[in-house]
C-alpha cells in the first residue's frame, strides 16, 4: 500500500502490523479494477468485534472534506460486514481522534446509527497508551473485557 506511505497512522498498513491474523474479515471496495478502500474487523474477545479496523481511503477516492459524514461506499463495506457479525453481541468503532465524528454520525445518519452509542470517555484499549473513543452497537458490559487493566493482567 504505497499509497499510505505518508499516512499519520502508515505503520498500520504494512506487514505484520495490519493484524490480519486478527481479522474476522478484511474487505475490499473496488472501482472496476481499482482498490477504493480496504478495512478489517478485529476480533478483539469472543463477544467484540471492532470494525473498521485497519481501515484506509486510496488518496483519489478521498471526498474532499467538505461533507465529513460523506463516505465513498455510503458505509456500504461497513452495513455488509455488520451482517456477518451476530455472533458478537458487542461491535465496536473506535477513533483515537475525539468523539465529535460519532455523535454527528448518530444525529446525521439515523437510517444506520440509531441503535449505536457513544460511550461517554476515553478508554485505554487492549493495550498501554491505545487511548480510544468507542462508537458501539450490542452489550456494552463486555467493553470491560478490552480495558488495558484487565486486559494486562490476563497475560500473567
Amino acid at each position: 500500500m504505497f499509497d499510505s506511505l505518508n499516512d499519520r497512522l502508515a505503520d498500520n498498513y504494512s506487514g505484520t502490523k495490519l493484524n490480519l491474523d486478527k481479522m474476522y474479515n478484511f474487505t475490499f471496495t473496488y472501482d472496476g479494477d481499482n482498490i477504493v478502500q480496504c478495512s478489517g474487523t478485529q476480533i478483539c474477545t469472543d463477544d467484540v468485534a471492532r470494525v473498521l479496523s485497519r481501515y484506509y481511503v486510496f488518496s483519489e477516492y478521498r471526498t474532499d472534506g467538505t461533507n465529513p459524514l460523506e463516505k465513498t461506499d455510503d458505509f456500504a463495506e461497513l452495513r455488509y460486514t455488520l451482517d456477518t457479525l451476530s455472533d458478537f453481541p458487542l461491535v465496536i468503532w473506535t477513533r483515537d481522534k475525539g468523539k465529535g465524528f460519532f455523535k454527528r454520525l448518530k444525529r446525521h445518519r439515523p437510517d444506520l446509527f440509531d441503535k449505536w452509542e457513544v460511550y461517554p470517555e476515553q478508554i485505554e484499549l487492549m493495550y498501554k497508551n491505545n487511548h480510544q473513543n468507542i462508537f458501539y452497537i450490542g452489550d456494552v458490559t463486555h467493553l470491560h473485557n478490552l480495558r488495558y487493566e484487565v486486559y494486562s493482567q490476563k497475560k500473567h
